[in-house]
């Protein structure tokens, strides 16, 4: 595809620097940024140099890596909170959690990420360290297989074919017609499980949240320890408790499943 007449390269640039930074490299040094972008040394310090001034990006003196801002955090959430989904979705998340007496969290699908926009902990500890804002690949993630589910067959066709699904432990999904396998399975029955998949030790089960226009905006998962969710839990309480929360949630924002 060629670039717009209307692409303003320099702009380009410094989103695709910020689009470096993940949960995996949470700093980069600028030998870093030039070679994964492939970029001159002089334009690629004109450009963090510039996004450094107006604090998109601050570097730690002591090691010379650079990191992301509040303010890139703040843009975020801004984006998120336009939406009005947190507001609205907060007090159905409090009410599950309270009642499974598990971690509840609430996410929405970027490219093949999932990025956790609410958290409503409980006290165990399941192995995995998530915060607001923690950005985890969607393929091993009963969230993102729930939202990747629903995406139109050619949309998810480009976004599998530009991606490589590495594995987080033995039983995640790398292949790719196995999770295609998978994700219809999951659009048949409404709902996901993550069984280890991103970590030894943790299960979820999720749902997606959806709009008047039927699209799946986001979704909710119930996660905890394998010792409080075995299988059977999830087949008989969980499974139902998130799909009816995630629908409750999804009336609020004009979903109506009879409607045509």
């Amino acid at each position: 595809m060629g670039e717009s007449r209307y692409n303003i390269n320099a702009l380009a640039r410094g989103l695709k620097i910020l689009e470096l930074f993940s949960l995996e490299t949470p700093s980069l040094t600028l030998t870093e940024i030039i070679q994964t972008l492939k970029l001159s040394k002089s334009t690629a310090f004109r450009v963090v140099s510039t996004l450094e001034a107006h604090g998109y990006i601050e570097r730690d003196p002591s090691s010379y890596r650079y990191r992301p801002s509040v303010k890139v955090l703040q843009l975020g959430f801004t984006a998120i909170n336009s939406l009005g989904l947190c507001q609205t979705a907060r007090p159905y998340l409090e009410r599950l959690a309270l009642e499974v007496c598990e971690t509840v969290s609430l996410c929405v699908l970027d490219d093949m990420h999932t990025i956790y926009v609410d958290r409503v902990r409980n006290h165990a500890i399941v192995g995995v360290i998530l915060n607001v804002g923690s950005r985890l690949s969607a393929h091993c993630t009963a969230l993102g297989k729930v939202l990747l589910a629903d995406l139109p067959p050619e949309e998810l066709s480009s976004r599998l074919a530009r991606t490589k699904l590495e594995p987080y432990t033995s039983r995640t999904i790398v292949n790719r017609e196995s999770l295609l396998g998978e994700l219809a399975s999951i659009r048949q029955r409404g709902y996901a499980v993550d069984d280890e998949e991103l970590a030894v030790g943790l299960r979820a089960v999720a749902a997606p949240i959806r709009d008047a226009s039927k699209k799946a905006i986001a979704a909710i998962n119930i996660s905890g320890a394998i010792m409080t969710i075995n299988l059977e839990r999830i087949d008989h309480e969980l499974r139902s408790a998130v799909m009816k929360t995630a629908e409750q949630i999804s009336s609020l924002l004009g979903y109506s499943p009879g409607r045509d």
